[in-house]
């Protein structure tokens, strides 16, 4: 046998035989997915399942990214996030074939003057040559950061235009970036409860000049209506904010003057689309302007890493039932709750709602020693002091301890590692249990709170 098969002697079959037969018998001591409890294992249905429920969906998920960092960021979201959208588009500053999908290059439509005369667009032409020699594009990264920034602004206009050549008639348009983090049964859910035949901009709120825009990284949202109005009869849209873009800054500022100019106003829909994530998130009472980040379910969150991505999916694969939607409070107890200490070493935790500094030092958001009480003028002398004020003060949740500083946070974020830095500045954090646990208890919820 071992001589019909190439094998220099039959020995050699006969021990590959039995060790595979060995290590199939092995793996089946192991028990399936099916086999361990539910509560503790939960049963993940197939991704196809999961999409199914909402495979009727009429909208059109677009994602904005740069051909620098698409290899970084976007194959992870294709394998997790995006898998659910139907035919996501995906816009960049180079045309390729990413893999099955192809890549649009939405700036290929930009006027040719300003093509020739605005610095950024020399960035745009050195893609292109290094595409043409079979070069890294990735390495051009570092030194292109900034100009590949301003050269983004370009593209908000366009990809409008291109996405409704593309794929007209769509109920809905999902503008969102490679680190955007897309919850699909969260954003179905919401849409089915509008109207896509009334003009619609939606998005998380930032602010230019004193005027309100979405936040592209937070994801911007357009109705059918909207797209049909800001784009019918009006053939030299483009070439207009093309000029106008060469002296802005926010390429989703301008977008937003574009649909302004139709009278389309922007519906802010933060918190449910943010710029935070997981680990940054205001939980609780929030940053203190009476939005509460709790019972809202989530469907965009920003500046994912590929990290962040994959913990967010599994956390959607694990649960039982996908037309639940996904609420702030699940993200809190999942990524947050279940594992939170009291305190931790190297640890910035984001409190810095309220300050309490040195005598003499002064800086933001800092209380008036006149309005100190006799525990929080001694804040700043140490990690414990620190807390002792949190657990006299009503709003405080948590804080942080660093070189004589001492910050609250009116909500409950968890933050990320912070190693001591060379010059010995170090940060110590913690929080308080007891409140945290009351508040939640006082702020059940009951039932989605959509926008």
């Amino acid at each position: 046998m071992g001589a019909l098969l190439g094998f220099p002697n039959g020995r050699f079959f006969a021990s590959l035989v039995v060790a595979l037969f060995l290590l199939f018998s092995l793996f089946s001591l192991y028990p399936t997915s099916s086999e361990y409890p539910s509560l503790s294992h939960p049963q993940i249905k197939p991704q196809t399942d999961r999409c199914e429920p909402f495979s009727n969906a009429n909208i059109q998920v677009i994602v904005k990214t740069g051909a620098n960092v698409i290899y970084d960021k976007l194959p992870l979201q294709l394998l997790t996030a995006l898998r659910c959208p139907p035919q996501p588009l995906i816009f960049s500053d180079l045309q390729q074939e990413f893999g099955p999908l192809h890549v649009h290059d939405v700036l290929e439509h930009v006027n040719e003057t300003i093509k020739a005369s605005s610095p950024e667009f020399e960035y745009y032409r050195t893609l292109q040559e290094y595409q043409k020699y079979g070069q890294d594009v990735r390495s051009l990264r570092d030194s292109s950061k900034s100009v590949a920034w301003r050269l983004d602004k370009y593209k908000f206009i366009h990809m409008l235009v291109k996405a409704w050549t593309l794929r007209p008639n769509r109920d809905w348009y999902v503008f969102v970036e490679a680190d955007t983090y897309l919850i699909w049964s969260n954003l179905v859910m919401w849409l089915d409860r509008r109207d896509p035949s009334q003009p619609q901009y939606l998005g998380s709120p930032t602010y230019l000049n004193g005027e309100a825009f979405a936040h592209g990284g937070s994801g911007i949202i357009l109705s059918r209506a909207a797209m049909e109005k800001v784009l019918s009869d009006d053939e030299d849209i483009t070439e207009r904010y093309d000029v106008r873009l060469q002296k802005e800054y926010y390429g989703d500022y301008v977008l937003m003057k574009a649909l302004e100019e139709k009278g389309i106003a922007l519906e802010k829909s933060w918190p449910m689309m943010q710029g935070k994530k997981q680990n940054s998130l205001p939980f609780g009472p929030g940053p203190g302007n009476g939005v509460r980040h709790w019972c809202q379910p989530l469907v965009t969150m920003h500046g994912v890493t590929p990290e962040d991505v994959n913990a967010i999916w599994q956390l959607e694969q694990q649960r039982p039932d996908v037309k639940k939607p996904l609420l702030m409070a699940e993200i809190y107890e999942h990524f947050m709750g279940r594992n939170l200490p009291a305190e931790l070493d190297d640890w910035y935790n984001l409190s810095d709602d309220l300050m309490f500094r040195a005598p003499g030092v002064e800086g933001s958001r800092q209380k008036s020693a006149e309005d100190m009480t006799d525990v929080e003028k001694e804040a700043h002398q140490s990690f414990e002091k620190c807390g002792m004020a949190c657990e006299e003060h009503p709003k405080c949740f948590q804080y942080v301890y660093s070189q004589q500083t001492c910050g609250f946070s009116f909500s409950y974020r968890l933050g990320q590692r912070e190693l001591p830095h060379d010059d010995g500045v170090t940060y110590k954090s913690g929080w308080r249990l007891n409140k945290i646990a009351q508040d939640q208890k006082e702020n059940r919820c009951f039932e989605p709170e959509w926008l």
